[in-house]
């Protein structure tokens, strides 16, 4: 059986950097054929710009998905090859090219949506999610990393994603800074990008005032020094208004550094009520009671552990047709 892989633009320091390499290997190792569209305009990208360090590189972005759907419309499909789409909202129109070439089976992973009212197309995101709607119809299954998420696409303006189901998302593959861990030099980190979507200045800023400590902001250029710096820190301080899933809290419980988040979205999922807080005035008690203990307190566990190390066992038993759907 051969799957058509079909990545997200690998942007750097981003979850579908090792989404391109990862899901393919993955596949490989679980009885599959992968063909990855984009492979080679990659390669060349890489070549003759030297780096992929910007954010969402809108203009290489489209290249990249241009030469997907050019490679695409070249093949000659099989019967049994399977369609995996990396994410359906992002970039976001290839799945327009599905209309007129389709693959007997074909699945689709959902990251986020045009839901979130704080998101880079806020201005068109109502008409953006009809898009990603009728998109949604075309594939057997959609996969999407929280029930959070789920139920946000289950009934919204009277439009139903019915093929939607929970796999949670994989742990990284990249190597996590080694033990013993780092000395803590560093109180609070925020790992957010500075965005409205991704921090509460007003709540930072308070708890700076309130506890008389300033929130480091260390830059990582690597995935080493982003895990090194979590390494150093005691809490890693999550003030999002929106998130789909949080890696973040991922990457912290994985460095051997203790994340606080809101009680809101897919945060429950992966946290106990110990790590969350719902106001500024909680949240100020947990870091004060945090930052006052002498020897580092227990590394809090992942709720849904075991199901993010089945992901891809999952999703490969569901697109091979094994067994029904575990959730």
């Amino acid at each position: 059986m051969r799957i058509i892989f079909i990545p997200q633009f690998p942007a750097k320091l981003r979850y579908s950097e090792w989404w391109f390499t990862e899901f393919p290997k993955q596949f490989r190792e679980r009885g599959f054929e992968v063909l990855t569209l984009g492979e080679k305009y990659v390669e060349l990208i890489q070549h003759r710009r030297s780096t992929l360090d910007m954010f969402s590189p809108i203009n290489q972005a489209i290249e990249f998905e241009t030469e997907q759907i050019k490679e695409y419309m070249m093949l000659d499909i099989q019967d049994d090859d399977i369609l995996f789409l990396a994410d359906i909202s992002f970039p976001g129109f290839f799945a327009n090219t599905l209309y007129h070439k389709q693959c007997s089976k074909m699945y689709a992973f959902c990251h986020a949506t045009s839901l979130n009212k704080y998101d880079y197309f806020t201005s068109v995101s109502y008409s953006k999610f009809q898009v990603e709607s009728s998109h949604a119809y075309l594939f057997d299954s959609i996969f999407v990393g929280s029930k959070y998420h789920e139920e946000k696409l289950q009934i919204v303006n009277h439009v139903s994603w019915g093929n939607t189901k929970v796999t949670y998302l994989p742990f990284s593959p990249i190597s996590l800074f080694p033990e013993p861990p780092l000395k803590k030099t560093i109180d609070i980190m925020s790992a957010s990008r500075p965005s409205v979507q991704k921090v509460d200045t007003l709540l930072e800023n308070f708890i700076e005032k309130e506890l008389g400590i300033e929130i480091q902001r260390p830059i990582s250029n690597s995935w080493g020094e982003y895990f090194r710096n979590l390494q150093k820190s005691k809490v890693l301080l999550i003030t999002a208004f929106e998130d789909t899933f949080g890696y973040q809290i991922v990457d912290a419980v994985t460095n051997n550094c203790i994340p606080l988040a809101r009680t809101s979205f897919a945060y429950p999922e992966l946290l106990e009520r110990d790590y969350l807080y719902a106001n500024k005035h909680e949240l100020v008690t947990k870091l004060e009671f945090l930052l006052a203990l002498e020897e580092q307190p227990q590394i809090p566990r992942l709720i849904c552990e075991e199901h993010m190390k089945r992901f891809y066992d999952v999703i490969c038993s569901e697109m091979k047709g094994e067994k029904e759907y575990p959730f």
